[in-house]
């Protein structure tokens, strides 16, 4: 079988039997040439992701993706440069006759260490947030002959270490305990096999309209709603809703969310009332459409006839809840037309209390995009299955 990064079910293409894959932090190794010496895997952080940066100017992404050095050996190259991209990544494990190093470098300093520093002439950073973030262990071989270090990937010389002397000896690896754990997908509640593709965190019950996530070894419940389409054969792509308490910035109406950012509508007086919903994207896409789909669901704040029926045609969830919330305050920037009334204030602006629920919205597919005719949103079916890569 071959799993990629960012797959989470295993599904065996002989029997099709299918696993939730519980592999915890995944470490992968690049292939390494056969050559005589001791067999040694370091260790470098990979960080792939969409960074957001906000500044007076407005919302700024890119997709970044690098690894960092986690021993901190100068000997050993700082990055893996291309290598990740361009090479076919194993699963790390015992069965191999290695000896791999442990990480000297936090989780935390590593992402902060991939985040691009602003240049002298920009603006000052407001607001930074990595959204859908994957965090991977990459390790890179090496041979090491005598004091001779080389590249165990191209064979090429890399360091020469003092005579008699072992460098790696503190930071050797002894019990590894990488096993992976399999939790099967069928349904908590009625036992029936649940639908999801591979790149799933949500698992969809059909049979008795339930949607659950993996939490602590086992499934637990996850609140969701349809609106259900009229039209024949409609794609249901799944959002985050999320309401929530603002502190810095009073934001408690659909009335005051309409002020604060001067969209340009006429308030009517029961939106004085009306709660404030923020939407997200639960799926993987492209930053620039990230924030596209998300400030017009959000500013469009339609009310809709929700059903709870787990839509037939569902595409996957891969963006955790989680994720959603900490992108707020990055559509609440990019949505509003004042960015004065709103970037400013980014710093101080914190959410008390966040309540989420999935949400399958149904669109209808042209053959290249799909479309939610009533909130006149578009997502182009290519860039939508690019992102499930992200």
């Amino acid at each position: 079988m071959e799993i990629q990064e960012t797959d989470t079910l295993l599904e065996c293409p002989w029997c099709g039997v299918r696993h939730f894959l519980d592999a915890g932090h995944a470490r992968y190794i690049l292939p390494h040439r056969k050559i005589a010496g001791e067999l040694i895997h370091v260790p470098y952080l990979r960080i792939k992701g969409s960074l957001f940066t906000c500044d007076y100017t407005g919302v700024h992404h890119r997709i970044i993706d690098t690894t960092v050095n986690a021993t901190g050996m100068n000997v050993l190259p700082p990055t893996l440069g291309v290598r990740p991209q361009a090479m076919k990544l194993q699963f790390a494990s015992d069965s191999i006759d290695t000896t791999y190093l442990k990480h000297r470098m936090k989780w935390q300093d590593a992402i902060n260490h991939a985040a691009p520093a602003p240049h002298r002439k920009m603006q000052p950073v407001l607001h930074q947030e990595w959204i859908g973030e994957t965090l991977a262990t990459i390790y890179q071989p090496l041979i090491l002959q005598d004091s001779i270090v080389l590249d165990g990937v191209t064979g090429d010389k890399l360091a020469k270490l003092p005579k008699g002397k072992d460098i790696f000896a503190p930071i050797r690896m002894a019990n590894l305990g990488w096993h992976p754990r399999m939790l099967p997908t069928l349904c908590p509640n009625c036992g029936w096999d649940m639908d999801s593709d591979k790149t799933s965190i949500i698992h969809c019950c059909q049979n008795c309209d339930t949607a659950w996530r993996h939490q602590n070894g086992q499934f637990q419940p996850v609140g969701f709603a349809t609106v259900m389409s009229s039209q024949p054969g409609a794609i249901y792509l799944p959002f985050w809703r999320m309401h929530g308490d603002f502190a810095g910035i009073e934001l408690k109406s659909l009335a005051d969310f309409i002020r604060r950012t001067n969209i340009p509508r006429v308030i009517k007086p029961e939106w004085q009332d009306e709660p404030l919903a923020f939407f997200c994207p639960a799926f993987k896409i492209r930053p620039k459409i990230f924030l596209r789909v998300a400030s017009q669901l959000t500013a469009a704040q339609q009310p809709v006839t929700e059903e709870h029926v787990m839509p037939g045609q569902a595409t996957s969830v891969s963006l955790p809840a989680a994720e959603a919330e900490e992108a707020i305050k990055l559509i609440l920037a990019h949505t509003a037309v004042a960015k004065g009334n709103i970037i400013p204030l980014l710093p101080e602006i914190s959410l008390t209390r966040i309540d989420t629920t999935l949400l399958f919205l149904p669109f209808v597919d042209n053959g290249y995009e799909l479309c939610q005719e009533e909130l006149n949103i578009v997502i182009n079916k290519q860039i939508l299955a690019w992102g499930q890569k992200l």
